[in-house]
């Protein structure tokens, strides 16, 4: 058997693998009902980059928080060019419970939204630091849910978020995708191996981000706020948990765009294309999965249908099994029509990520261009 065809084949082996990994811990893994009975003291932190067609929503979020302990908003102009600084300290008049920071007053060392997330940080009053973003929603329970995850030794709480079906087809392959690889966090986090997080919602001591030194470790990441910073706390054994309470869902921006879309994941891509260095065995499961995808591309414009048939239809089905198990834990529908359109985009979106992954650093940022 010829090089290429070995190696596309043990990627296949390890990605189906990695589904059954999944898939184990969906069927087998009973959920972990475990909250703190006391109201610790939170602080939340938000960067926010011209935002100011979001902030309207996001102070509704805020003005509607139902949490009995005490808790703060810092919300961190991180050099907008809009409204909304002004926007901001307006909130601030009417809400004591929201703050006002700017992102010059964080680590001149780091860029983009780390800096303005490294004020907000250093600006908080309580060690139980939580994130989201500007263009995101929460229930009026978002903090209190995460709040009490953070029991006994919890250090990290990663938290569920999911794209709203509000446009036409970039944003149904959005939050099709999005639940997908949501259910996957979960599953590993189940595992004792969590793999990724999401900045749109997460939360952490700020006694372990000192104890990691800050986003010092990846200033020179585009991004790595999230699921890159996760792994430098996993490698410290910060005890990791997932947040399944419906109450603690987020839902993210609707993209109406492929190309936004495109962009958004793209930038993600840029963080998983050097994953290598802070989780090994993570990498190596994202490398499976861009070889499979393209494998099936590969022995379509080879004719070998034989191949493309039963690789074509192990993977659905493997992918088809996470997505249920996936939807009966959370109670999310997902109709079959939108999995199989997510089924069928994704085999050529993956190797498009990684390739865009590669020019990541052409891509500005909130109107910003990379240094």
């Amino acid at each position: 058997m010829e090089l290429h065809l070995v190696v596309f084949l043990a990627a296949v082996i390890i990605y189906i693998f990695f589904l059954a990994l999944n898939i184990s811990s969906l069927v087998f893994k009973p959920p972990k009902i475990q909250n703190n009975k006391d109201n610790p003291s939170v602080s939340v932190v938000i960067a926010i980059r011209n935002g100011e067609k979001s902030i309207p929503n996001l102070i509704n979020c805020i003005n509607k928080q139902n949490y009995q302990g005490q808790f703060e908003f810092i919300l961190v102009d991180d050099e907008s060019e809009d409204s909304s600084k002004s926007l901001i300290l307006e909130a601030v008049n009417t809400n004591t419970k929201i703050k006002y920071a700017s992102s010059v007053e964080g680590n001149n060392q780091l860029s983009f939204k780390k800096r303005a997330l490294d004020a907000g940080i250093k600006k908080s009053q309580y060690d139980i630091l939580l994130f989201t973003d500007v263009d995101c929603s929460f229930g009026n329970k978002w903090v209190s849910s995460m709040a009490k995850k953070f029991s006994d030794k919890v250090d990290y709480v990663v938290g569920f978020s999911k794209a709203k079906r509000k446009y036409g087809l970039a944003n149904l392959f959005q939050r099709t995708d999005f639940l997908i690889l949501m259910f996957s966090a979960k599953a590993f986090c189940d595992l004792g191996y969590p793999l990724a997080s999401s900045g749109q919602n997460q939360g952490y001591r700020k006694n372990l981000f000192n104890k990691i030194g800050g986003y010092e470790k990846i200033k020179k990441l585009l991004m790595g706020d999230d699921s890159i910073f996760l792994q430098l706390c996993n490698k410290l054994k910060a005890n990791i948990v997932f947040n399944d309470d419906k109450e603690s869902f987020v839902y993210c921006r609707p993209e109406k765009k492929w190309i936004d879309l495109f962009k958004q994941r793209v930038r993600w891509a840029g963080d998983g294309k050097i994953m290598w260095r802070y989780n090994f065995s993570f990498y190596i499961i994202m490398v499976s999965t861009v070889l499979s995808n393209f494998f099936i591309i590969f022995i379509l414009f080879t004719e070998s249908f034989d191949t493309f048939y039963i690789v074509f239809v192990i993977k659905l089905i493997s992918e088809l099994m996470l997505q249920r198990l996936g939807s009966y834990r959370f109670k999310i529908s997902i109709p079959i029509t939108h999995f199989i359109f997510w089924y069928i985009i994704n085999i050529p979106y993956v190797f498009l990520m990684c390739l865009g992954s590669f020019f990541v650093h052409h891509l500005s940022w909130q109107n910003r261009a990379q240094k």
